[in-house]
């Protein structure tokens, strides 16, 4: 008599396994699209967030070592015979060497990372901007590795009269690879790090004229030195 039974209802639903399976593909296909949609940019988002205080933070700390360790000469000022500065030039060598271990010791001190763990208020992943910083933090763990470009520029301004402010700096551009289960990212960080200054004095005029036109006067302003 069971079997029976049985054999009526499994008659009566043929389909029955079908819809479940088609279910279950939907709610997978609707959970794909919104992990794509919402989830996935603002995880690479924060990501990207922190491999760049990574980068930044990692630059500074290496070049503070590496000024603490040796004593670089970055600047080779050039005077005349009576102990003026007439040209201020960089020094290749010591700023190369300096160059190179900015850029190697970046890249090698990111590679030896461990796994980076973020932790992210699940409120953060809901569409409803109240829910932010909400519930229990949902970790993200990530890996970062990075490629290093260092060069060396050189700049002059103005400082009062004939006085000119000389600057080397160092521009580091960063390329930061993102690495997260099933996601990947990258982010360029660029750093504008100044390692030398100094200021060129040339002799002062006996008189500053500053003339100004407007429209067809002429106002002239006489500072005289004595």
């Amino acid at each position: 008599m069971r079997l029976s039974i049985m054999a009526v209802n499994e008659k009566k639903n043929p389909f029955g396994f079908l819809w479940y399976i088609l279910f279950a593909l939907i709610v997978f296909v609707v959970i794909f699209i919104w992990v794509n949609i919402k989830v996935r940019p603002f995880v690479i988002s924060v990501t990207q967030g922190y491999a760049e205080n990574i980068a930044s933070n990692t630059l500074n700390r290496i070049i503070d070592e590496a000024m603490r360790e040796n004593e670089y000469n970055f600047v080779n000022v050039i005077r005349d015979s009576g102990d003026r500065v007439v040209a201020v030039t960089m020094n290749s060598a010591d700023t190369n060497l300096f160059m190179t271990r900015i850029s190697i010791g970046l890249k090698n001190r990111i590679a030896d990372m461990d796994e980076i763990e973020a932790r992210i208020p699940l409120g953060n992943f809901l569409p409803y901007p109240f829910l932010a910083g909400l519930g229990p933090k949902v970790p993200v763990k990530f890996l970062v590795l990075a490629s290093t470009a260092v060069t060396a520029e050189e700049s002059f301004l103005s400082k009062g009269i004939n006085q000119s402010l000389y600057t080397l700096s160092l521009k580091v551009v960063t390329d930061v690879g993102i690495y997260i289960p099933a996601m990947h990212s990258s982010v360029r960080v660029e750093n504008q790090v100044p390692i030398a200054q100094t200021i060129i004095v040339g002799s002062v005029p006996d008189s500053y004229t500053n003339v100004e036109g407007m429209e067809g006067s002429v106002q002239d302003t006489v500072l005289d030195i004595e």
